[in-house]
């Protein structure tokens, strides 16, 4: 993983204990120094390159020199976010065009009630389907076990020490936001969704 989030999340998460072994985190905390942390993270021959980086135009110019397969952009159900999200899209297609090809691109909602969803949230899936963008079949729902991960660090098995409660539900979660990545990761998938 290379963060270039100004916050530095990932880095922070990978100095707590328990990060996984098959995980490597690469700091990048300005846009050409994305490229070299990406030669460090090829190094070590990863099955998948994840760039973290600010919704900018400062993030996005750091993921086009990579040729990314796919894009995701969180978002947390907001009209604030929905704002930002919209911008994001039309980065990455002004981006995609400049590179000759179409970047697939990804909403991510976020942060969402597992029970009830509220107007507003709809209102903004609504705008968002309007302009066109899509998003992943899977949201990523509120759940302690999310929020506690940048806190005690490792995996979701390292929680059920801490006495963390709703992991087999947040592991479900976790499992179907990955299968719906990794379908649309498939030969024709980003195309085809």
């Amino acid at each position: 993983m290379i963060d270039s989030d100004p916050n530095k999340p990932l880095m922070a998460w990978s100095r707590l204990p328990g990060c996984p072994d098959r995980i490597s985190v690469h700091p990048a905390p300005t846009p050409p120094d994305v490229m070299d942390a990406a030669r460090d993270a090829r190094r070590r021959q990863p099955d998948w390159l994840i760039l973290d980086t600010e919704g900018t135009t400062r993030g996005a110019m750091t993921f086009i020199n990579l040729r990314p397969d796919l894009v995701v952009t969180p978002l947390a159900g907001s009209q604030l976010e929905a704002n930002e999200a919209i911008n994001a899209a039309e980065m990455v297609a002004a981006f995609g065009r400049r590179a000759g090809r179409a970047l697939p691109f990804r909403c991510l909602l976020t942060r969402i009630p597992a029970a009830i969803r509220p107007r507003s949230l709809k209102s903004v899936i609504q705008q968002m389907h309007e302009r066109g963008i899509e998003f992943l079949p899977t949201a990523l729902l509120e759940k302690e076990a999310f929020r506690v991960l940048f806190q005690v660090g490792g995996g979701l098995a390292a929680l059920e020490a801490e006495g963390v409660t709703g992991l087999a539900s947040a592991r479900a979660n976790a499992e179907a936001y990955l299968a719906a990545v990794l379908d649309l990761l498939e030969p024709g998938g980003a195309k085809a969704a």
